[in-house]
C-alpha cells in the first residue's frame, strides 16, 4: 500500500458548517433558506443584500455553537485510520482569522491527525496548495476547487467530490471527479487509490 499526501477540505467535509449557518439564520431572521440557496445570492431569499448576510454570518461565526461544531464520530474514526497510513493536510478556505478557532476544533476532536493547517481564504486557490504539498488527493465539496488541483497537477484519479449537496450534484458526474457522498465512500476510494500502481 502506498502512502498518499491527502488534503481534505474543513466546511462541509469535516464539518456540516452551511446546514448549522442556514439552521441558525433562519431561526434568527426569520427566513427559509435551504440547502439549495446556500451558494447562492438571492436577496429575496436571505431578506437582506449581500453586505448584510455576510454581516450576519460573521456574527453566527462568533458564537460558542459555532466554536463546539466538529466532525461525527464515523469521520473521527475513519480519519483517525487513515493518518496512521497516509499524510492529512486539512486545506481550507477558511480565511486566516479563523486558525486558532480551527486548530481548537483539531485538538479537541482529532489530536495529532493532520500534518499541517493550509489557509486559502474565499479567493485563494487549493491548487497552488496541492502542489507545494504534493498531493495524491484532494476532498472537496467544490468541483471549483478539484479542477484547480487538477490543473495545477492533482492526479485525476485522486479528485473526490465530497457529498450529496444540492450545490455539487451538478458535478457530481464529471469524468475527472469521484463522487464519495459519505466518509465510508472515501475511505474505499483512497484504500483502492493507495493499493493501485502508479
Amino acid at each position: 500500500m502506498r502512502r498518499l499526501v491527502i488534503a481534505i477540505d474543513c466546511d462541509d467535509v469535516l464539518v456540516a458548517t452551511t446546514p448549522f449557518f442556514i439552521d441558525a439564520y433562519n431561526k434568527q431572521y426569520g427566513t427559509k433558506v435551504t440547502l439549495a440557496d446556500a451558494h447562492g445570492v438571492d436577496e429575496t431569499v436571505w431578506a437582506a443584500p449581500q453586505d448584510v448576510v455576510n454581516e450576519r454570518i460573521a456574527k453566527t461565526m462568533a458564537t460558542k455553537e459555532y466554536a463546539e461544531l466538529g466532525p461525527t464520530k464515523e469521520e473521527v474514526d475513519i480519519l483517525t485510520e487513515l493518518s496512521k497510513y497516509h499524510e492529512l493536510h486539512m486545506v481550507t478556505a477558511r480565511r486566516p482569522e479563523e486558525e486558532a478557532l480551527t486548530q481548537n476544533m483539531l485538538d479537541r476532536d482529532l489530536p495529532g491527525v493532520f500534518t499541517s493547517m493550509e489557509f486559502v481564504g474565499w479567493t485563494g486557490s487549493k491548487g497552488d496548495v496541492c502542489k507545494r504539498i504534493g498531493a495524491d488527493i484532494l476532498i472537496d465539496d467544490n468541483a471549483r476547487h478539484l479542477h484547480g488541483a487538477i490543473q495545477q497537477g492533482l492526479p485525476k484519479n485522486g479528485a473526490i467530490l465530497f457529498g450529496a449537496y444540492d450545490w455539487n450534484s451538478a458535478s457530481s458526474t464529471h469524468e475527472h471527479l469521484t463522487h464519495c457522498t459519505t466518509w465510508s465512500a472515501v475511505k474505499r476510494r483512497v484504500d483502492e487509490i493507495a493499493s493501485s500502481e502508479v
